[in-house]
């Protein structure tokens, strides 16, 4: 299997370099990452500047933009192999319930969507009681269940989320989004003119069948994503009047 993998904590952070080491044992690796940090990036474009990429060792990608940039450039522009699916992660910190609106690890997935394999969003939520290296080894046993499995192996985006505890790769459920309540306030700085954002809300819905809900279990999450935003419900409601 041919792997693209990206993130948004960018090319040297520990989670995508564990990850590396690990899927190279089984896949051939090819890999586009940004050159810093740009979590909660989303899915933007770098469309009005030009992006600089440095080719660092084959197959291996340092690029000066976003994480969609760096999967966008590389899928388009920069390997001429035919690759299979994206992995992006691991990322350090939780991606649950709405962050994935804001995520720049679900964003550098969600680029390979017209790809043949199902793109993977990979997520662990603290290391104070698992090692990224041992979240390394969950997360490519947990790609193989996906590429294994053909109800899921396709035609959509995982969003995986790995818990903060001493977990085996069966230790997962297939979940839903959960929501998070209203963000906290942004908040001027002492200096002139200067804000900053609030931190994410706390969990309003986590209940049973939650990302979660799963996280709180001490169970990995594994969430379906499609792409198609259309409220299908409303739309055909309105069309049937």
């Amino acid at each position: 299997m041919k792997i693209l993998m990206s993130n948004d904590d960018g090319y040297h952070a520990s989670g995508i370099q564990a990850l590396i080491k690990e899927l190279e044992k089984h896949h051939d690796i090819y890999v586009a990452a940004p050159s810093i940090n740009h979590s909660a990036g989303s899915s933007a474009l770098s469309v009005r500047k030009d992006i600089k990429v440095d080719n660092i060792r084959k197959n291996h990608y340092i690029i000066d933009g976003t994480p969609a940039d760096c999967v966008h450039i590389a899928l388009t522009c920069l390997i001429e192999d035919k690759i299979d699916m994206v992995v992006s992660g691991i990322n350090l910190g939780a991606n649950l319930g709405d962050d994935v609106i804001y995520s720049g690890t679900v964003a550098a997935a969600l680029e390979g969507r017209h790809l043949e394999m199902s793109p993977v969003a990979i997520s662990l939520v603290s290391q104070n009681n698992i090692s990224v290296d041992e979240a390394a080894l969950l997360s490519s046993e947990i790609i193989d269940k996906i590429i294994s499995n053909k109800k899921i192996s396709r035609n959509t985006l995982l969003n995986v989320n790995i818990p903060d505890k001493n977990v085996n790769s069966n230790d997962f459920n297939y979940t839903r989004l959960g929501k998070r309540d209203l963000p906290l306030p942004a908040s001027k700085l002492v200096k002139k003119n200067f804000y900053s954002i609030g931190a994410a809300g706390p969990p309003k819905d986590n209940t049973n069948g939650t990302d979660f809900y799963s996280i709180d279990s001490d169970k990995i999450s594994i969430t379906p994503i499609i792409y198609d935003l259309t409220d299908k419900n409303i739309l055909d409601d309105i069309n049937n009047k």
